[in-house]
């Protein structure tokens, strides 16, 4: 009996506690809220490094719980963020745990020391019914719009906010979920996020799996793309599946094959900003931002230059955030204003800068005053409009020094001596006329050195390709001779009295002679797949079965408690000898 399991139940489940300098972090999760007292709890302790070294880790008490089993899994990574390079440990406690009895039951606060401080986890409390009684099961099948024969390679795609606000940052997530060997990814087609505003949050580009459950069922669980999206629009909008082509099997070398799937789509409802909207407010000023100015130097020059720097700083879009002006002043010429952006990803949040800078040039002595300026902005973690203040500036211009009146250009500086520009000057020497290089004893020798060594190279590599003997030709053109020596082997274990041996190293000449020859891994393949590869391969339908059948008769044979009769031994060396030549006439037919 499992509980119902929802995104809300999971997200109020999830604490955090970091560290002050960002080193560490440890967090605790369960996969249920409510539960039965006979029902499973899986909780996961996660401890995140950002540098190197360890620190003590202190799992809870249990005190209302029974431990049914316990796993640790550990991931290290590494990312270039802005073109530094950074650190990252993972070290993940998953604990299965059985309540004792019903009621209100709490999960103690997880605990590590490091370096010195402690930090810890915030309790999670998790009600228990009775036995018997199941909480409300949930309103979607996970596993509706997935074939059966499919289950054990899904792809699941998930957003951790299904009603977000126009311009309010959620993470895309698309995981592959497996109970089979996967290799590699051979091919990943992402759905085209119209509506979205897109930053790559997490690419791997390597398969790293960690334990998971999905709906009760342990799988290994691959990131294979993470994205932050910021909805440009409110309104119903739909995600588009993702595919994936996965290669199965046990490495790159040894994989059987590949298997195509797809993602379920996802359905989100945008929520328009909500009424209040100050006077003029731009909709692209969401996120949570802080605002300053600054101005350089506060003393100056009448008609030297000022720099006026407007900064605004935070989580949000940046890109689409919109800055205020700064008005005419009088006393004060602007010139055109300049923008920079600076973006970043901390923990899976896009953050950024934004910086306006503005040159001013006095032209008047005196105080001057920049005004303070005002930006709303909407605050989509608080659900609320606040508008941020810089504060007024005040500028002394002095009169302007002594031989540079005011507004005259800075003088430029002369960098060359003062003799001024110096003429370049000739001097002019005899020069004696060598001899044309033809005719040294040297010259020719040199220049048929290029095309003698170009042609030794190619006849040397041409009498490396004639002695050179390619490892596959070889297997192929000794298949037949090794199988003969195992049947000599088998002959020979048939007359010591090991009969279980004697039909094993059969089945290997058969077998081996399959994989040199046929280019066919029989010991990977179920009965069908072998008759299918060899049929693919020109052999009759008759030799097929053959071939199967003394397969099936050596493996019952070697298992039986008689392992066969003496007679029955004898016959299956000629019927594993003619089986082989008919397979080397249906090679030579077929080619």
């Amino acid at each position: 009996m499992r509980g119902a399991m929802s995104p809300s139940a999971i997200g109020s489940a999830l604490l955090l506690a970091a560290a002050a300098a960002g080193e560490v972090e440890i967090s605790a999760s369960a996969d249920r809220d409510e539960m039965a007292l006979d029902d499973t709890v899986n909780v996961s302790v996660t401890v995140t490094y950002s540098s190197k070294g360890e620190g003590d880790l202190e799992l809870p008490a249990f005190r209302d719980f029974d431990v049914v089993s316990r796993a640790q899994s550990e991931q290290v990574s590494f990312a270039f963020v802005n073109g530094a390079p950074t650190f990252k440990r993972t070290v993940s406690t998953r604990l299965a745990l059985t309540p004792k009895r019903a009621g209100s039951a709490v999960i103690e606060p997880a605990r590590i020391s490091y370096k010195g401080r402690s930090y810890s986890t915030q309790p999670i409390r998790v009600r228990v019914l009775p036995a018997g009684q199941a909480p409300p099961p949930e309103e979607m099948d996970p596993f509706a719009d997935v074939h059966p024969g499919s289950r054990d390679l899904l792809l699941r795609a998930s957003v951790d906010n299904e009603r977000p606000f126009v311009g309010q940052q959620i993470s895309y997530s698309l995981y592959l979920l497996a109970r089979i060997n996967v290799s590699g990814i051979d091919k990943l087609q992402l759905p085209r996020l119209d509506g979205f505003w897109t930053e790559e949050i997490e690419a791997p580009q390597q398969l790293v799996g960690e334990s998971r459950i999905f709906d009760g069922v342990p799988y290994r669980s691959f990131l294979l793309r993470k994205r932050a999206l910021f909805a440009l629009r409110p309104g119903r909008s739909a995600i588009e599946p993702a595919e994936v082509e996965v290669l199965t099997g046990f490495g790159m070398l040894f994989s059987r094959g590949s298997a195509r799937r797809q993602s379920q789509s996802l359905a989100l409802e945008v929520q328009p900003l909500p009424p209040g909207k100050p006077p003029g407010f731009d909709a692209g000023n969401v996120g949570q931002w802080n605002l300053s100015a600054t101005v350089e130097p506060l003393n100056v020059p009448v008609g030297q230059p000022i720099t006026f720097r407007l900064v605004a700083g935070g989580k949000g879009n940046v890109r689409d955030l919109r800055l205020p002006r700064l008005p005419a002043i009088g006393g004060l010429r602007g010139y055109d204003a300049t923008t920079t952006d600076k973006e970043s990803i901390e923990k899976g949040v896009v953050t950024g800068t934004r910086t306006l800078e503005q040159l001013l040039v006095p032209e008047r002595t005196g105080l001057v005053e920049i005004p303070a300026l005002a930006m709303d902005i909407f605050d989509p973690v608080q659900r609320a409009y606040r508008t941020l203040h810089t504060e007024g500036v005040r500028v002394q211009v002095l009169p302007a020094p002594a031989g540079l009146a005011a507004g005259a250009e800075p003088l430029a500086q002369n960098l060359l001596v003062a003799g001024g520009v110096r003429p370049i000057r000739l001097r002019l020497a005899e020069v004696s006329r060598a001899p044309p290089p033809w005719t040294r004893p040297w010259f020719w020798p040199l220049l048929a050195l290029p095309p003698f060594g170009l042609a030794l190279l190619l006849a040397t590599d041409r009498a490396r390709r004639l002695f050179v003997i390619d490892p596959q030709q070889r297997r192929i053109k000794l298949a037949r001779s090794q199988a003969r020596k195992r049947l000599r082997g088998a002959k020979q274990l048939l007359g010591k009295g090991e009969a279980a041996a004697f039909y094993a190293e059969v089945a290997r000449a058969i077998t081996g002679y399959l994989a040199d020859k046929q280019g066919v891994l029989a010991a990977g393949l179920t009965r069908e797949e072998l008759g299918r590869a060899l049929s693919n391969r020109g052999h009759a339908e008759e030799t097929v079965r053959r071939v199967v059948r003394v397969l099936d008769d050596c493996d019952r044979a070697r298992f039986a408690p008689a392992a066969g009769e003496a007679v029955a031994r004898s016959a299956m060396l000629t019927r594993a000898d003619q089986i082989l030549s008919e397979l080397d006439r249906g090679r030579k037919e077929a080619a």
